[in-house]
């Protein structure tokens, strides 16, 4: 059941000021008329960038949804994921509704609980029909209370990947992946390559992740082991499979030491694809010009995790109604525009990230990068960090706990533990 909005946890004046944006024209959103052809819509967009370049692509999403409703005005807020909480609550509570919200796969339910997304099922949408568009893996995270709240847009997989000339330098055949996590870590001591002082000049395995942001990491290694964060919205993590994978982490950083807590280069990219790491976490694009990577990637190989399950990590950008919408109509124009094959292609550029429609994987903007090839292409071995209502409350304590146990100072089981507590409220 949704929650009741509580007008008194809100501060209107806390509301931080966002980079925003306005295309085709200015107007309010109870204007709109809601029979769809004329009026005006409101669309929230979390973390596109607020320059040219974001503008650029949502102006192409705009002229898209013209087609079909070319006398209805967008006005557009761009807001970063760590003010879009406060952004949706405060227009809730001033009784200034996004038509349309556009945001992360974790945020569906806790969203769709606060009253912020309407129900797209009553709207028509139906879990066979993204079935039908998008691979399985991608229908649980848009339901709630077994109805369809959103539709993903783009997926933002991590994949791993590993270098052939140091699997050869090490040692090991560079046609084989490890076929395991235990034998991932016995691979990953055997690449670490230290200087006569013990530093680290080549990492055995990055995990690509500052400090308190081994989330999706311990997600992916957990998804090997065979178990989901959370299940039906039940925390799930705290099983041996969860204390497993945790512990692997602990053990490869803080006892083997073939990777380093915490470390990223200056650029914050994968160490895989510089030549820092020999074998590591990295995204769905890897520039392969001069002006990037250039033949290092052919040197590259990338690989899922396997275990008991073969995974790949993915996250995403999402899209639904807002429920105070007076434009339900234009409303879902909005988010059919969101979904069109050249439109995805375009959000992937500033996503980082590929398509989610089966149909992508002839086009050329996957078949062009060996990263994306992949990534779309085991989409289907997709788990995810998402996890009920409460999801976004829990994931900020998550983070930091987890590093409790990475560093050695708590165990695998007694935060997991914890966390579950937390995560059951």
């Amino acid at each position: 059941m949704k929650k009741k909005l509580a007008l008194g946890a809100m501060s209107l004046a806390a509301v931080v000021a966002l980079a925003g944006c306005s295309t085709g024209g200015s107007g309010s959103g109870d204007a709109a008329a809601s029979g769809g052809d004329s009026g005006t819509i409101r669309v929230l967009v979390a973390n596109f960038p607020a320059n040219n370049v974001g503008q650029g692509v949502f102006d192409q999403i705009v002229a898209e949804f013209h087609k079909k409703f070319p006398n209805v005005k967008v006005e557009s807020d761009f807001v970063p994921y760590d003010s879009l909480n406060q952004k949706i609550s405060t227009s809730l509570a001033s009784g200034q509704s996004y038509d349309v919200i556009s945001a992360g796969v974790g945020w569906v339910q806790p969203l769709a609980d606060l009253g912020a997304l309407q129900s797209l099922t009553k709207l028509g949408i139906t879990e066979d029909d993204l079935k039908d568009s998008v691979y399985p893996s991608f229908v649980d995270p848009m339901l709630f209370d077994k109805e369809v709240y959103a539709v993903p847009v783009v997926a933002n997989p991590r994949l791993v990947a590993y270098s052939k000339s140091a699997f050869e330098a090490a040692g090991l055949d560079p046609t084989k992946p490890p076929q395991s996590l235990d034998e991932l870590r016995e691979d990953a001591k055997k690449l670490t390559i230290r200087d006569a002082a013990g530093n680290i000049t080549q990492t055995g395995f990055d995990f690509w992740a500052p400090p308190s942001n081994y989330r999706q990491q311990f997600v992916a290694f957990m998804g090997a082991k065979g178990a989901n964060e959370f299940t039906k919205g039940e925390p799930t993590f705290a099983g041996p499979a969860g204390v497993d994978a945790l512990t692997l982490i602990h053990d490869m950083i803080s006892e083997d030491k073939s990777s380093t807590y915490g470390y990223q280069n200056s650029a914050k990219t994968s160490l895989v694809t510089t030549g820092e790491a020999a074998m590591g976490f990295t995204g769905p694009y890897v520039d392969c010009s001069d002006a990037g990577i250039g033949a290092k990637c052919d040197d590259l190989v990338y690989f899922n995790l396997k275990d008991k399950e073969e995974v790949q990590y993915v996250g995403g950008r999402v899209v639904g109604v807002g429920e105070g919408s007076k434009n339900t109509e234009a409303a879902l124009g909005m988010v059919k525009a969101f979904q069109n094959d050249a439109i995805q292609e375009a959000i992937s550029k500033i996503d980082v990230g590929v398509p989610v429609n089966k149909n992508a994987g002839t086009s050329d903007f996957v078949e062009s990068n060996p990263a994306a090839k992949f990534a779309w292409e085991n989409l289907d071995k997709g788990v995810f960090e998402y996890g009920g209502a409460s999801f976004l409350d829990f994931r900020a304590k998550f983070g930091p706990a987890l590093d409790q146990v990475i560093l050695g100072q708590k165990t695998a089981k007694d935060t997991l533990d914890e966390l579950k507590a937390i995560a059951q409220g």
